[in-house]
């Protein structure tokens, strides 16, 4: 099982270079008319490291992702949750070790890609509310206005529809792998994507 997640994660990362190369078209991704320009462009923006003592939007996302994983619950809203702490310390390298990671405890390039890969797809209906929670409220912090709920409906489609718009993504309201590293890559508070 191991070899296999080893295996999955350096396929995800190969996909990425090969999106990134423009060998393959944004059809293999969400978002399927984005410009390979811009698909070329999110995937080049760096991963943000992650680690103890950091304040982020993206670790309380981190810990609702890990939070799914393990079958646990979160709240991106409560006070301390975007802060990288000893238990999401002990809950990335839980992740990392489960996955054949480095384990470092941090949120590095390796981890993020593991992550992106395990994430999946988010559209209307998901049902995974703890991702669906990391989602929300990471679009809060790139402006949108939604109730955390844990409930991926219209409002929350359209908020991602809103944040692909400004990404100069296909606007097709699903978090996919390219949605993704816009919303988590370094560049993501920006109104577009960089250059």
């Amino acid at each position: 099982m191991r070899t296999v997640v080893r295996v999955v994660a350096c396929l995800a990362t190969a996909l990425a270079a090969l999106v990134a190369a423009g060998s393959l078209t944004a059809a293999h991704a969400d978002g399927a008319k984005t410009s390979k320009r811009i698909v070329a462009a999110i995937e080049a923006q760096p991963w943000v490291k992650l680690e103890k003592g950091d304040q982020d939007y993206r670790v309380a996302a981190v810990r609702c992702f890990l939070a799914q994983f393990y079958r646990t619950a979160c709240n991106p809203e409560a006070a301390g949750a975007d802060v990288f702490d000893d238990a999401l310390v002990n809950a990335v390298r839980k992740y990392q070790t489960d996955r054949e990671l480095v384990n470092t405890g941090k949120v590095n390039s390796e981890t993020w890609v593991t992550l992106r890969y395990d994430f999946g797809i988010s559209r209307l209906g998901d049902s995974r509310a703890q991702l669906v929670k990391g989602v929300q409220y990471s679009l809060n912090r790139l402006g949108a206005d939604l109730d955390v709920d844990g409930i991926f409906g219209p409002l929350t489609q359209s908020a991602v529809k809103s944040f692909q718009k400004r990404k100069e993504i296909d606007a097709d309201g699903e978090v996919g792998p390219i949605t993704f590293r816009a919303m988590f890559a370094k560049g993501a508070e920006s109104l577009r994507t960089p250059r």
